[in-house]
Parts: structure tokens; C-alpha cells; sequence
């Protein structure tokens, strides 16, 4: 699991549960991953441009063009920018568990604890991370995505967004069909047009104002059993 540092935008689902990159550490900030860069159309300008998945920035200006004559490498302008990450994160599968509780604690600790459906085994962990099998929800995502992630920053955006009583969403891209996570300054401003993480595509727009992130699908889902999920943020 890893998320981009500076970016304001990030791609919280995942197709697969692989990564390629330098880590030192279980986890930390200093990661270096490799650039995962797909077609995105055009700039304004007819120039053909690249979105990098990874690090959140179009590819194709002529800095980047330069770049790629002098070193052969297709890389993006944050190739070598540090990134948050975790090395097997706990995984939960919904499915196998009721009762489930998270909880955002103040030090920004995500507290799980959940009954688990075969003898009622009580999981209890304080992770700074946490990624849900989303293949355990059928339906609520498309299904090419096996994994949600709440990392920090997503879970941070998403407790404030709650605090600030926010207008909240989950628009889906009509191109690749992957939701959309809003953080940082656009995690308190509601707004209709939004830019995917997962393609690239620049026009994403939502029917109404609101804040976008794939946690407020979750916590829907959770309210609508709540014999199953007790509390979700």
C-alpha cells in the first residue's frame, strides 16, 4: 500500500495487491516507487500526455521530453519523490467478521476491532493503515478493484470532511470506473468536477457538489446493516 506525499488527489482503489519499488523499513515515508504511466489523451496545447498512477502527474511536456532524450527512461516529473507506504498491510475481509467497529483516534491511529463469525474470535488492532477486500462487497464497486485502501491521508481528509459536515459522495469515473478520493483543500470544498486518479481523465463530473471518496461508500454500506458493521468512523 503506498500513497503520494504531495499530491492532492490519490488512487485508493487497486486492481492488484503488487507494487515495484525501494523500501527500507515495514513502513515509512521514504519510499521510491516506479512510475506506472498510461494514455490521457491531449494537453490543451494537441501534445499527447501520459498519466502516472503512481505519482499523480501528467507526463508529456517538454521538460518531460527532454528528460526521457537524456536518460531513456519514460518517467514522470516525480519519479524520485518519497511516497507513504506499508508492506503487508492488515487486509480485512467484511465477510468473515460482525460487529465491526473503526474508529479515527486522535493521534491518527485507525483502532479496528471486530467479532469474528467463526467462534467469535475478538479482533482488536490499532493500525495506521488498513486495506479492505472489496471483493467481499459485491456491487459496491466495479469489479475489477480486489482493494480499497485507507491510508493516512485518505482517512485523514475523510474524518475532516465528516467534522465539517461537508456535503459527501463517491463519484465514479465514467471512463475506467474507479472512484474518486478527494484530500486535502478538496476534502472541504464540495465541487462537481473532479480529476480521476486511476486514468487521468480531467472532466469527471458529479451530479451535485460534493466531496469524493470511496470511505463515504463504505460507511453507506455500513449503516444499511447495522447489525452487521456497528461503527465506521
Amino acid at each position: 500500500m503506498c500513497w503520494p506525499l504531495h499530491a492532492t488527489v490519490g488512487n485508493i482503489a487497486v486492481t492488484t495487491s503488487t507494487m515495484s519499488g525501494h523500501f527500507r523499513a515495514g513502513a515509512g515515508c521514504d519510499g521510491l516507487v516506479l512510475c506506472d504511466l498510461l494514455p490521457a489523451g491531449k494537453f490543451r496545447n494537441g501534445a499527447v500526455r501520459h498519466w502516472c498512477r503512481t505519482h499523480q502527474c501528467y507526463w508529456g511536456t517538454k521538460a518531460d521530453l527532454a528528460d526521457f532524450a537524456a536518460s531513456q527512461q519514460m518517467r514522470c516529473k516525480q519519479h524520485a519523490s518519497p511516497m507513504g507506504y506499508m508492506l503487508y498491510p492488515d487486509v480485512l475481509d467484511v465477510s468473515d467478521y460482525h460487529a465491526i467497529t473503526l474508529d479515527y483516534l486522535d493521534d491518527g491511529t485507525l483502532r479496528l476491532q471486530a467479532k469474528a463469525n467463526n467462534g467469535g474470535t475478538l479482533l482488536v488492532r490499532d493500525v495506521s493503515a488498513l486495506a479492505i477486500d472489496s471483493r467481499s462487497l459485491p456491487g459496491l464497486f466495479h469489479p475489477s478493484i480486489v482493494q480499497i485502501n485507507i491510508t493516512p491521508p485518505a482517512a485523514l481528509a475523510y474524518v475532516a470532511a465528516l467534522r465539517s459536515g461537508v456535503a459527501l459522495g463517491c463519484i465514479d469515473c465514467p471512463r475506467c470506473a474507479h472512484p474518486h478520493l478527494d484530500l486535502g483543500d478538496f476534502a472541504l470544498s464540495p465541487h462537481r468536477r473532479h480529476l480521476c486518479g486511476h486514468c487521468g481523465y480531467d472532466a469527471v463530473h458529479g451530479v451535485a457538489a460534493c466531496v469524493s471518496t470511496p470511505l463515504q461508500r463504505l460507511r453507506d454500506h455500513a449503516l444499511r446493516k447495522p447489525g452487521h458493521i456497528k461503527h465506521w468512523f
